[in-house]
C-alpha cells in the first residue's frame, strides 16, 4: 500500500517538477541561440537606429533611434518629416516631447505612472534576453507547446503582479524565439540575424495586431557597449516633479 501511495504521489508532482524545470531549461536554451551568458549580462547600453515602414500607405515611414542604459535608463526618438517625438526614461522620471522641427516649436509632459512603468519594462526587456524580473515580482509559467506561425513552440507566460503579461514562443527544435506577444496583443516577429558585440540581433522585427501586420522596423545600425554622449537621458530643468496617478 505504501509503494503504491508514493507512487501515485509521484505521477501527481512530477508535472508541476518537470514544469519548473522546464520553463528554466527553455529560457537557458532560448538565451543560448543569441549569445553566451557572459556576453548577454555583460551588455550595458545599446544604441539601435532603425527605419519604420508601415504595411499601409497611408501612413508616412519614420527614422527611429533608441539609446538604452542598464537597467532603467532609455531615449527613444521617432521621427516622421519634420515631427520628432522623443521619450525619455532616466531612473523614475520619465517625459515625452513632441518638436517641429520645421517651425521649432515643441512641446512636452511627464509621463503618467503607467506610461513610465511600460517605458521602464521595454528597457529592460533590451537587457533581460528572456529572463524573467524576478526583483519586481515578474513570474514565468509554462505553458505547454502550441503551434505558432506553422511552428511547434514552448508556450511561455511572463506575468506582473501590476498585470503586465508577455507571451513567448520558443521553437520545441532550435530553442530560438519565435514570437512575443504583449497583453495589449501586438506581435513581434524577429527577421534575419546580424552579429554585433558577439549577440545576435534580428535584422529587422515585424509588427502585427490580431495577425494583420502593422509595420516593419529595420535595424539599420547597432553599437553595444559604446560610449554615450554625457546627458543623453536627462530629463528638461524644471520637469522633473512626478505627477500623480
Amino acid at each position: 500500500m505504501k509503494l503504491l501511495f508514493s507512487l501515485c504521489l509521484l505521477v501527481i508532482t512530477a508535472p508541476v517538477m518537470a514544469q519548473i524545470a522546464d520553463v528554466k531549461d527553455v529560457i537557458n536554451r532560448a538565451r543560448a541561440t543569441v549569445s553566451t551568458d557572459d556576453h548577454l549580462d555583460g551588455l550595458v547600453t545599446l544604441q539601435i537606429s532603425g527605419r519604420l515602414e508601415p504595411a499601409g500607405t497611408q501612413v508616412p515611414p519614420a527614422t527611429v533611434v533608441i539609446i538604452a542604459r542598464k537597467p532603467s535608463s532609455q531615449r527613444m526618438e521617432i521621427r516622421i518629416d519634420d515631427i520628432v517625438e522623443t521619450h525619455i526614461l532616466n531612473g523614475d522620471d520619465a517625459c515625452i516631447i513632441r518638436s517641429n522641427l520645421q517651425e521649432g516649436a515643441s512641446q512636452m509632459r511627464l509621463l503618467t505612472p503607467p506610461e513610465r512603468a511600460r517605458v521602464a519594462f521595454s528597457t529592460r526587456q533590451f537587457f533581460s534576453f528572456y529572463r524573467p524580473d524576478f526583483k519586481n515580482g515578474e513570474m514565468v509559467t509554462y505553458e505547454g507547446i502550441e503551434q505558432r506561425r506553422g511552428i511547434r513552440c514552448h508556450k511561455l507566460l511572463y506575468a506582473y503582479p501590476d498585470g503586465l503579461r508577455t507571451i513567448r514562443y520558443f521553437s520545441v527544435n532550435d530553442d530560438k524565439l519565435i514570437s512575443t506577444i504583449t497583453d495589449m496583443n501586438l506581435e513581434s516577429v524577429s527577421i534575419g540575424v546580424q552579429n554585433i558585440g558577439g549577440i545576435r540581433f534580428p535584422e529587422a522585427i515585424e509588427y502585427y495586431v490580431d495577425g494583420e501586420l502593422l509595420h516593419t522596423v529595420f535595424l539599420t545600425s547597432i553599437r553595444t557597449n559604446k560610449p554615450l554622449q554625457e546627458g543623453i537621458f536627462d530629463i528638461p530643468k524644471g520637469q522633473k516633479k512626478k505627477v500623480s496617478p
